[in-house]
């Protein structure tokens, strides 16, 4: 495996436009390829070293069908979108960025009217928070466990909106949206603490 991982890094291909998974991909299929030879010549020794080698050729397979070019957000799916001034995660400055919402994804783009493949930041909406922090400004918050006493967020949108009722729409669809992600989970808890207590 180490020798495997040698041989190929830093061959991770050519990354071309609105195709960023391109080159890991690449390098995981150059990995896989060298782990099976190695594993066949294995094989003339050890049988049971072939069964792994078909499962990693299973591997390949579902690698090379993986469309990199894929949106990450459904048009048709699609509940609010506008212009809005993002606050970037390490200078601190806020640049123009088209926001679009869906019941599962909060997406931020440097463009509108693209193909939704290439967002600058992204929020799943089944671990996401969010409040307002002024008349204009919205936190949404991505957190690494959602319930937890504890919760610790993995991301952090700071969105500025150009007035108060703007802003004040993108909440109520935001609280809308995390409502309707928390509705099964909620359930789900009560349906396994109805089944608990029944058993007690």
């Amino acid at each position: 495996l180490a020798d495997a991982l040698v041989r190929t890094k830093g061959t991770r291909g050519t990354r071309s436009p609105g195709s960023p998974h391109v080159g890991s991909a690449l390098c995981a299929l150059k990995a896989m390829d060298e782990l099976t030879r190695m594993l066949f010549r294995l094989g003339r020794h050890f049988g049971g070293q072939l069964d792994a080698a078909a499962s990693l050729f299973a591997m390949r397979s579902s690698l090379l069908s993986y469309n990199a070019t894929e949106p990450v957000i459904d048009r048709a799916k699609v509940i609010r979108l506008g212009w809005c001034l993002k606050e970037s995660d390490h200078l601190k400055v806020f640049r123009r960025r088209w926001l679009v919402l869906s019941r599962q994804k909060l997406c931020t783009f440097k463009l509108d009217g693209g193909d939704y493949t290439q967002p600058t930041s992204s929020i799943d909406m089944s671990n996401a928070v969010c409040s307002a922090t002024s008349s204009t400004t919205i936190v949404v918050r991505e957190l690494a466990n959602k319930g937890s006493s504890h919760e610790s967020p993995l991301k952090v949108l700071c969105l500025r909106f150009s007035d108060g009722v703007e802003c004040r729409a993108w909440l109520t669809v935001l609280h809308e949206c995390i409502s309707a992600q928390d509705a099964p989970r909620a359930n789900q808890v009560a349906m396994w603490e109805s089944l608990y207590h029944t058993k007690d």
